[in-house]
C-alpha cells in the first residue's frame, strides 16, 4: 500500500459518514500508533472538525440526557469543540517555538480532533477518568508520530499545555468575581 493510499484509509470521510466515522474511531481507539502514522498531515480542517464535532455531540448529548440538563448539552458541545482548537494552538506553539520542531497547526489540530474519539465513551462515569488519561496517551502517540519527536518531549508539551489551562482557569476564576461585581 503506498503512502497516499494508506493516508486516505485513515482519513474520516463525511461522504460515507457512519461507516467512516466508526472505522476511524475504531482505528484511533484500538491502534493509535498505526492511525497517527497513516494520518494525513494536511488536507484541510473540514474532515477532522466534523469528526471532532460528532464525537463531542455524542458525549454532550449523552451527558445532558443522563444529567437531565439541556444546558449541559449546549455547554459541553461548545467547550468540546472549542478546546481542541485552543489545545492545538498551545501544543503547536510549544512544539514549534520552544522545541524548534517544524510542523503545522493543522497537523496538531488533526491529532487533537482524532483524540476526541474517547469522548464517545468518556461520558460513562466509571470510565471517564481512565479515558481522559487515555486521551493524553493518544495525544502523546499522535504528537510523536506526526512531529517525529521523542515521547518525553510530547509528554512535556502536553504537561505544559495542561499547566497553561490550569493557570488560565485560575486567572479566569480570580477575575470572574471582580467582573461580576462591576455589572
Amino acid at each position: 500500500m503506498t503512502t497516499s493510499e494508506s493516508n486516505t484509509a485513515f482519513e474520516f470521510d463525511p461522504k460515507d459518514f457512519l461507516a467512516s466515522f466508526l472505522r476511524t474511531a475504531k482505528l484511533v481507539f484500538l491502534t493509535p500508533k498505526d492511525f497517527f502514522r497513516g494520518m494525513k498531515k494536511h488536507g484541510g480542517f473540514r474532515n477532522p472538525s466534523l469528526f471532532l464535532a460528532a464525537c463531542v455531540l455524542v458525549h454532550a448529548s449523552l451527558t445532558g440526557f443522563f444529567l437531565r440538563s439541556p444546558i449541559m448539552v449546549v455547554k459541553g458541545s461548545l467547550l468540546g469543540i472549542l478546546f481542541p482548537f485552543l489545545t492545538a494552538a498551545i501544543l503547536f506553539f510549544i512544539i514549534t517555538k520552544l522545541f524548534k520542531v517544524p510542523g503545522s497547526y493543522e497537523t496538531t489540530f488533526r491529532v487533537n480532533a482524532y483524540a476526541a474519539t474517547i469522548s464517545l465513551l468518556s461520558w460513562i462515569p466509571a470510565l471517564g477518568l481512565f479515558l481522559e488519561a487515555y486521551r493524553l496517551y493518544l495525544l502523546t502517540v499522535g504528537l510523536t508520530s506526526v512531529f517525529a519527536i521523542k515521547t518525553p518531549r510530547a509528554v512535556l508539551a502536553i504537561l505544559l499545555t495542561l499547566a497553561v489551562f490550569v493557570l488560565g482557569s485560575g486567572v479566569i476564576a480570580h477575575l470572574t468575581p471582580a467582573l461580576s461585581r462591576q455589572f
